[in-house]
């Protein structure tokens, strides 16, 4: 009886549910549902027209940066810093442009001696080659004192690889006899004093008309006496 019963539910519900294939569905766009034909066109207008619209300044979204935030307080260091100072830790600045003009070898010998005195308290009387760096404490100390009396820096490197006080001399010899070159332009031309005294050397200084006619003057002299001779 059951069996019968459930067989003739099934019957019935099968005349009232309709399946449609799923070949013959029709699928509408998915821009075109959620937006519709009439909210696509607004939406093409919008960005057509974006640049006409006004913008409305309450909606407007403003980027807070250090510049426009109201707790944006500007550093003035005479009144966040006013004890602030920077002092200056060496005798006297030499730029490095200005090494080779400064110090001779001489001169390099006399603050090298002076920076040994003013370190152990005596005098240097022997040769540089009999000064050992190998304590670190010493070097230290005598290397910051003598940076401090040339006023310029000395490289980390010849620190490092000088063992004697000879060695360091000689590295120092070097560094004040090469000459300078700008680092940003290291094919830069740089030129000595020396470099112009040739006749036909000269920096570039306009003359006037009446001062190269005298110097014309003076060399045509010149020229005629040579004939002359």
């Amino acid at each position: 009886m059951s069996s019968l019963l459930f067989r003739q539910t099934r019957c019935i519900a099968s005349r009232h549910i309709s399946i449609r294939p799923f070949s013959q569905s029709v699928q509408k766009p998915f821009i075109s549902n959620f937006f519709g034909s009439k909210q696509l066109k607004q939406r093409d207008d919008i960005i057509q027209n974006q640049d006409n619209y006004e913008t409305d300044q309450d909606s407007k979204i403003v980027i807070l940066n250090e510049e426009n935030s109201p707790e944006f307080k500007p550093f003035i260091a005479s009144e966040e810093m006013p004890d602030f100072q920077v002092l200056q830790w060496k005798n006297q600045i030499v730029r490095n442009k200005d090494i080779e003009n400064t110090y001779s070898p001489e001169l390099l010998q006399n603050v090298i001696n002076k920076t040994y005195q003013e370190v152990n308290g005596i005098e240097l009387n022997s040769g540089y080659s009999s000064i050992s760096l190998n304590d670190l404490e010493f070097r230290f100390k005598f290397s910051k004192l003598l940076q401090q009396n040339l006023g310029f820096d000395i490289n980390d490197y010849v620190l490092t690889k000088s063992h004697t006080l000879d060695a360091l001399y000689n590295e120092l010899c070097d560094v004040i006899s090469t000459r300078w070159t700008n680092e940003r332009n290291p094919n830069a031309i740089v030129l000595r004093r020396e470099d112009f005294t040739a006749p036909n050397v000269y920096l570039n200084e306009e003359l006037s008309k009446e001062e190269q006619e005298a110097v014309y003057n003076e060399l045509l002299e010149k020229a005629k006496e040579a004939s002359l001779n």
